[in-house]
């Protein structure tokens, strides 16, 4: 019986840990990714702990986890800082996602179930207001959360996970660029035209327009550049 409590004890313990260390993860990469934590700036562990109210462990977990998606450089004996933002390597970025968001248009539309298009139509129900107020940093979440769902319509989680890294560096480039970009609001007709063809099963259309959609915004981004 004591041997049983203290296996829950334990148990519960580490949960509790897993949770908050994917809490600091959450919480950093929203920072990292959205340009409150810039790139090349040093991160100082003891603020982030008083910032989050977390503790170390976590905190350290979720930089490990970072690093390892390139998105904070752990420097021994030095400290961690924040990746900074290489042009050629999101260039070669671009070029991969240019083929896995086709394919994930594609997929979508022979795999979407009708609660998933629902939840698309759902999401771009309010873009029209968005559009009108002209809130920048909005579109770039609808545009996120777009990716996101027709991703998730693959029923493929490798795809989705690995579309959801290459997205995270993109966004850090597209919080300096976009909201000088006029096109925005035609990215968004992009997804409604996307998740149309996804409703008709249509994964050629899908694909066609998300790769213009890709390949249009990386040539607006490099020309704001």
């Amino acid at each position: 019986m004591l041997s049983s409590t203290l296996l829950t004890v334990s148990r519960q313990r580490r949960d509790r840990n897993v949770s908050q260390s994917e809490v600091a993860y959450q919480a950093l990469k929203e920072k990292i990714v959205t340009l409150e934590l810039p790139p090349a700036s040093l991160l100082n562990e003891i603020e982030l702990m008083n910032e989050l109210n977390l503790g170390r462990t976590p905190i350290r977990e979720a930089l490990q986890r970072l690093a390892y998606e390139s998105l904070v450089v752990i420097l021994p004996r030095r400290g961690t800082i924040v990746a900074d933002l290489n042009i050629s390597d999101l260039q070669k970025i671009a070029e991969l996602r240019l083929e896995l968001e086709a394919s994930s248009a594609r997929l979508a539309a022979a795999r979407a179930t009708p609660e998933q298009i629902a939840e698309m139509e759902t999401l771009l129900m309010n873009a029209d207001e968005i559009i009108r107020l002209g809130d920048c940093r909005q579109l770039i979440r609808l545009d996120v959360k777009s990716h996101r769902l027709l991703a998730q319509a693959t029923h493929n989680e490798f795809l989705a996970e690995t579309l959801e890294r290459l997205y995270t560096h993109v966004l850090r480039l597209w919080y300096i660029t976009l909201c000088k970009v006029e096109e925005l609001p035609v990215a968004i007709e992009d997804h409604r035209n996307i998740m149309a063809a996804v409703k008709n099963r249509d994964g050629e259309r899908a694909a066609q327009i998300m790769r213009a959609h890709v390949s249009g915004f990386q040539e607006k981004i490099r020309q704001v550049l």
